[in-house]
């Protein structure tokens, strides 16, 4: 007997992964939550400089990064393509570098004073003394090694933990920004109100760090990439911090990869002598305050589309 043929199970194919989420249809051009809360911060930030004679120049950098916003979510909303959404939310991270370096010139012409001595007396009142010279005598050049590899993972998981969200699912990657660029402008309003260099520049060591595979050739470019006041709250532990918590929703498999990384880097932060304890603290909050935001717009955003469905069945 002849054998009836089987149609082709197209299941078993590779297929490119696309969801509901990466299908856009025109929206009123609306400001996201951080865009709301990182314009504030921007906005208030410029007008405090431009009233101050000396400061009105690097004021203009806050506007600027204002108008970028606006210019950038009306744009989104004549035409949401995803190609668009990907450019108007990762701009996030320019106006971020962009305002981080003004306020380095920006705020010590508020003159608002240094808060170094303030958060090492908070150090010293919780623990004793602040972890950057309790630890001194643990110092080893291949210790110092370790704890600059974790402290450099940062910059690599800034950019790649968001960017493997941009390609895979828009909302998800909206989410994301969402929550971590709220938390940018608690962290940049932190450094504007408690101005620190922290403990490598405030304080004096009996011992150098050195370390001579990354120490050593890493250390001077962070001193010098600094702005200067961006100490409390530390936003090592604070991005690190939230990008882990939405792993650990989002994508499981990459928080375990990079939990023991992160550790590690919230420990370099102290032993490398860029932050007081208190710093991490307010990291750690300002951390949750961003996922608590991302949490709350996701939820939202459902509510939304719920009701859009519902509507539409009626």
């Amino acid at each position: 007997m002849r054998a009836e043929a089987k149609s082709p199970t197209y299941a078993t194919l590779p297929t490119k992964r696309v969801t509901s989420a990466n299908t856009l249809r025109p929206e009123p051009a609306v400001f996201l939550p951080h865009e709301r809360v990182f314009g504030l911060f921007l906005l208030l930030a410029g007008v405090c400089l431009f009233v101050n004679p000396a400061a009105r120049g690097v004021s203009f950098v806050f506007f600027a990064c204002v108008a970028s916003i606006i210019a950038l979510v009306f744009w989104t909303g004549r035409k949401p393509t995803l190609w668009r959404w990907r450019i108007r939310l990762s701009s996030s991270f320019v106006v971020m570098g962009a305002s981080f370096y003004a306020l380095g010139v920006g705020v010590p012409l508020l003159g608002n004073p240094t808060a170094d001595a303030l958060l090492l007396r908070w150090d010293r009142d919780l623990l004793g003394e602040t972890p950057a010279v309790a630890l001194e005598a643990w110092l080893y050049p291949w210790l110092e090694d370790v704890a600059m590899a974790g402290y450099l993972f940062f910059f690599y998981y800034l950019l790649a933990g968001p960017g493997y969200y941009c390609f895979r699912d828009i909302a998800v990657f909206r989410k994301c920004i969402v929550g971590l660029f709220t938390m940018y402008a608690l962290a940049f309003t932190g450094y504007i109100m408690f101005p620190a260099v922290g403990p490598h520049g405030a304080m004096a060591f009996h011992t150098a760090l050195q370390g001579p595979w990354l120490v050593d050739s890493a250390l001077g470019a962070l001193h010098r990439g600094s702005n200067a006041v961006d100490v409390f709250p530390s936003v090592h532990v604070a991005a690190s911090l939230y990008l882990l918590l939405f792993d650990w929703q989002h994508y499981r498999r990459r928080f375990w990869w990079v939990l023991v990384p992160c550790v590690v880097l919230w420990w370099s932060t102290v032993y490398l002598r860029f932050h007081y304890f208190v710093d991490l603290l307010a990291g750690a909050a300002v951390a949750l305050i961003g996922w608590w935001m991302a949490q709350k717009y996701a939820e939202g955003r459902q509510r939304q589309t719920t009701g859009a469905i519902a509507v539409s069945d009626d």
